[in-house]
């Protein structure tokens, strides 16, 4: 037998139950066990309501009129295991009692409290805050600031914690830490190419670049972006570019153009070319961005649907995947349904055709996929809509 239970037993002989539940409390709190200073405390409090003291025994022995008693008594002890985890900077042992109570403040109070230093360990706050959606938009920026580009586009290849006003911050961090990473990579290069020394200090890399500048710098040294130049890792490049086509309205969408832009200036063996419609990677993503930015809408939507038809011609419904993905962001719901007719089936179509009062786009998608009974059931319902000869 330890000493500790040596010496609980004797309490419990010699002083009685109340002595020993004590000294048990007093164990678990000098050797920091916070589960087992929980159970305590509901033992405690068990004993004290006169029903069977083991902490995890079932509920359903408790006698329904001290259930709301025993529920209190289960918050006071989270609570106050909680609060002494916290003072001692515990984050992990606070978060679960605050979690079994369903009570996130206190947690999520301490973890925007912290600033992070190199020498901290910064995978117990990223994992409370962004993964258990304490505080994602804080635990987003920790990521990219900890773990860099990579891992922050990888998080983003999954659910986002917090829904989609928390995706927004994290598409328009990325873009805002891409850019300025590539920013200082093309200062760095043309000062290389100068002969002048290296920035170090945070004012000699300058401030975020406003803008437009990378574009005014790209155009005044055309040299940096010669054959097989190449100033930041191109995956990273291409799916930062196609997460931002994600964006709401924001200034971050006008950013997300100027990857874009140096994409399209990119030569050499390396330059990324995708399948119809980017074929023309980054000029393809230029299009989708400058669409939904309202600069000449028409003529991209013009030329997904041309894309999209010869694609479909073959058999390949993707491109009016993209089509269709891009008037609906647009609001456009009426010319949707005719990307919808090549890339998607009669039956999905029924509640868009329903409710804009049109079936020919189920009837076409029927006609494409040989689907007699839906391609019928498109003519009925057509003809429905028609007014009754008299």
């Amino acid at each position: 037998m330890s000493a500790d239970c040596a010496q609980l037993e004797a309490c419990f002989r010699e002083k009685g139950p109340a002595a020993a539940l004590e000294m048990l409390e007093n164990q678990m709190r000098s050797a920091g066990d916070h589960t087992g200073w929980f159970y305590t405390l509901l033992m405690k409090a068990r004993q004290n309501l006169g029903i069977a003291p083991t902490p995890t025994a079932p509920a359903e022995e408790i006698p329904p009129g001290l259930h709301e008693q025993y529920e209190e008594a289960i918050r006071a002890a989270g609570r106050t295991v909680g609060k002494a985890a916290l003072e001692k900077g515990q984050l992990e042992a606070a978060w679960q009692m605050f979690k079994l109570l369903g009570e996130p403040e206190p947690v999520r109070s301490a973890l925007l409290a912290k600033t992070l230093g190199d020498d901290d360990d910064w995978e117990l706050p990223i994992r409370l805050a962004y993964y258990e959606g304490l505080a994602p938009e804080t635990g987003f920026d920790w990521i990219l600031r900890r773990y860099g580009l990579c891992n922050a586009i990888t998080t983003l290849s999954q659910e986002t914690p917090g829904g989609p006003e928390t995706r927004q911050h994290c598409l328009r961090a990325l873009v805002r830490a891409i850019r300025a990473e590539l920013m200082r990579r093309l200062r760095a290069d043309l000062r290389h190419r100068q002969g002048l020394p290296q920035a170090e200090t945070e004012e000699e890399l300058g401030p975020p670049p406003a803008l437009g500048e990378i574009i005014r710098l790209l155009d005044q040294h055309p040299e940096l972006t010669e054959e097989d130049s190449y100033h930041i890792d191109l995956s990273h490049l291409q799916s930062t570019v196609q997460l931002s086509s994600q964006l709401t309205a924001c200034p971050e969408r006008a950013l997300a153009r100027e990857l874009c832009d140096y994409g399209k200036r990119l030569k050499g063996r390396f330059v990324p070319r995708g399948e119809p419609p980017f074929e023309d990677f980054f000029g393809g993503w230029d299009r989708v961005l400058a669409a939904l930015e309202g600069d000449r809408p028409d003529d991209h939507i013009a030329f997904f649907r041309e894309q999209a038809l010869a694609a479909a011609a073959e058999g390949n419904p993707y491109p009016a995947e993209v089509w269709l993905d891009l008037l609906r962001k647009l609001g456009r719901d009426r010319e949707a349904l005719e990307a919808a007719a090549i890339c998607q089936s009669p039956a999905a179509l029924r509640g868009s055709c329903n409710e804009l009062k049109d079936f020919r786009p189920m009837r076409e998608a029927a006609r494409r996929q040989e689907d007699r009974v839906h391609f019928l059931a498109a003519l009925l319902e057509q003809r429905n809509l028609e007014p009754r000869a008299r």
